[in-house]
């Protein structure tokens, strides 16, 4: 006696081609399943949904980050890099205007704190 499985649902409502277009190829794949000896008909779907998980699953990984990358911030501002630019432009402007090479010197020893203090925490 056959056994009664229930009708699967459809995920969400697609597009209509999209739903056709499985249709006929699991009708295919059907096919091809039943005209095999009952003896070969379980190894084939099994093999058959091996093949179908394989093949949709790609999509559904999670991206590994590629090697030798760190945790380098989003936005990719490095507080420590942004202090020590300051702090080089900083030093000509000390020269030539002195009140605006100290606010760039300060600036850039805020962020050089900054950038410090937040490896330290991230770790």
């Amino acid at each position: 006696m056959k056994e009664h499985r229930p009708t699967p649902e459809r995920p969400s409502p697609g597009e209509p081609a999209l739903d056709a277009r499985v249709e006929e190829l699991t009708r295919r794949l059907v096919s091809v399943v039943n005209g095999a000896t009952p003896e070969q008909r379980p190894a084939l779907r099994e093999y058959a949904l091996e093949l179908l998980r394989e093949g949709t699953e790609i999509g559904d990984t999670v991206q590994a980050p590629p090697a030798g990358a760190t945790g380098a911030r989003p936005g990719g501002s490095n507080p420590i890099g942004i202090a020590l630019l300051l702090g080089m432009l900083a030093l000509p402007a000390l020269l030539l205007f002195p009140p605006v090479g100290l606010v760039l010197l300060a600036v850039a020893g805020v962020m050089g704190v900054w950038g410090v203090a937040s490896i330290l925490l991230a770790r």
